[in-house]
């Protein structure tokens, strides 16, 4: 706009010394001409040169006024595409200025710090002003951006508070690493990283990077690393798990070994007792490598299911045939409560495993002369077929762990048992790959129920017939 009215001033004193100029020249050439005739003359030649001059000036405004109407319209929308990315992320970003003021973020930020989420995405958010009038009073209050307190905002009958405070970064946190991190930033404008762990109930950690935007900004992007921080924990204790359950049967087969070796291969009773235990520890070890390549293979999707219907009693009863002798040495009890007539559609094999896993835990983990039962619960779409023990029930702190990999509860009792460790990890797996879901309750001493979902189907038209390799349990 300066520039423009530079040059209408510049046009009009041109016009003026044309003007002068004419006035000179028309005295020197027409000395004898009329007042009459000489002002109208001048009439005209300041008429043509009024109109060339408006002209040019209304020609350079529109221009100039169509150019601002332009940058203006990217602006808004640079600013719209700039909103729709911020509230797209799922980092926290915050700009602040040199005075540590707050001068843009977004959702995810207004979540973490508890700004305003009504101004979430639009630059100079740190202003003051008023804020209108919400739906209701407790929305009202917590869209106050201008952090007056309640009895001053309640007192306006609008709900809007006006206020010259502005949001600082020392408003949305007391983190005192927050704060200086910003302000070595703004100082020295060199990039600074850091974890940080915010104090809420989550315990959630931040990855927190600050860099210099501009010559009076600092930029700073929250990157959340708890869940991150949480499978890099799995992933060591997976590993640490894996190693012992390698280096215990390994080391009895290499005392074993160097027994036989030392002489005693020549006693035929000792021979055959540290024979035995090589092939019980080398057998222990083959299942423990199949669970993991067939856990990996699993959830790497490697899998394919032949997904059938199948008549889940004619299964269970398989299942609990299979468990037979392990049931009657322990003195427990086997119950299936299943309809005739419930059908799955489910990859009978990977099925059959998955029942195997949790119908087997429920006999190891239980007491001498207790029950397992089976049962069925018919729902919308899906079964949920439960496997219920009277054991001796799982710490509540350790149930949201059971499906990890290799995790064990109490270790005192766990590795009194045989296993791999894997088999609820595979069930879990297993389950989700058939679109169902597994859960587990229990107490402790109180025995654990473990819950699984499975996709019904119509009967087929010629019934599956129950497996003759075993004999088929008829439970109640």
């Amino acid at each position: 706009m300066k520039d423009l009215a530079r040059r209408v001033w510049l046009v009009t004193f041109t016009a003026l010394v044309i003007f002068v100029l004419y006035e000179i020249i028309k005295t020197i050439l027409f000395p004898h001409i009329s007042v009459i005739n000489s002002h109208v003359i001048t009439v005209i030649v300041v008429s043509v040169m009024t109109f060339f001059v408006s002209r040019y000036a209304l020609g350079r405004y529109s221009g100039a006024v169509a150019e601002i109407q332009r940058q203006t319209a990217i602006t808004e929308e640079t600013n719209r595409l700039l909103g729709g990315v911020l509230a797209t992320m799922r980092e926290a970003v915050v700009i602040v200025d040199s005075q540590m003021r707050v001068a843009l973020y977004n959702d995810a930020a207004a979540r973490i710090f508890k700004l305003p989420a009504a101004n979430a995405g639009k630059p100079g958010a740190h202003r003051s002003g008023s804020v209108a009038p919400t739906a209701d009073s407790a929305n009202k209050r917590a869209g106050d951006i201008t952090l007056r307190s309640l009895p001053q905002q309640a007192a306006q009958p609008t709900g809007a508070v006006d206020s010259t405070r502005v949001y600082r970064l020392t408003d949305a946190t007391r983190d005192p690493a927050i704060n200086r991190a910003f302000s070595r930033v703004l100082e020295d404008r060199t990039p600074v990283e850091l974890r940080i762990e915010m104090a809420d109930r989550e315990g959630h950690s931040f990855q927190l990077n600050v860099a210099p935007l501009g010559n009076e900004l600092a930029l700073g992007v929250f990157f959340d690393i708890t869940q991150l921080e949480r499978l890099e924990r799995v992933r060591r204790e997976f590993f640490s798990n894996l190693s012992h359950e390698l280096r215990t049967p390994l080391t009895a087969m290499l005392a074993c070994s160097e027994t036989l070796l030392a002489g005693a291969i020549e006693d035929p009773i000792n021979r055959t007792r540290f024979v035995e235990t090589l092939y019980k520890h080398a057998t222990r070890m083959t299942e423990l490598i199949s669970d993991i390549s067939d856990l990996s293979a699993i959830e790497s999707g490697q899998i394919e299911l032949a997904l059938k219907p199948v008549r889940l009693r004619t299964l269970v009863c398989d299942v609990i045939a299979l468990l037979e002798l392990r049931k009657s040495a322990a003195d427990i009890t086997l119950r299936a409560s299943i309809p005739d007539d419930v059908f799955v559609l489910a990859d009978r094999t990977r099925l059959e495993q998955i029942l195997y896993n949790l119908i087997d835990n429920a006999v190891k983990f239980n007491r001498p002369g207790g029950s397992v039962s089976v049962t069925t619960e018919e729902k919308e779409g899906c079964v949920a077929i439960s496997v219920s023990d009277t054991g001796i029930g799982i710490e509540a702190s350790d149930l949201p762990r059971v499906f990890e990999r290799l995790y064990r509860g109490d270790k005192s009792r766990s590795r009194k048992t045989e296993g791999t460790g894997l088999g609820l990890a595979i069930v879990k797996h297993l389950v989700r790959a058939h679109g169902g879901e597994v859960s587990v309750g229990s107490e402790l001493g109180g025995g654990t129920s473990f819950i699984f979902t499975m996709p019904t189907t119509e009967r087929p038209v010629e019934s599956e017939r129950s497996s003759q390799l075993y004999p088929t349990y008829n439970g109640n």
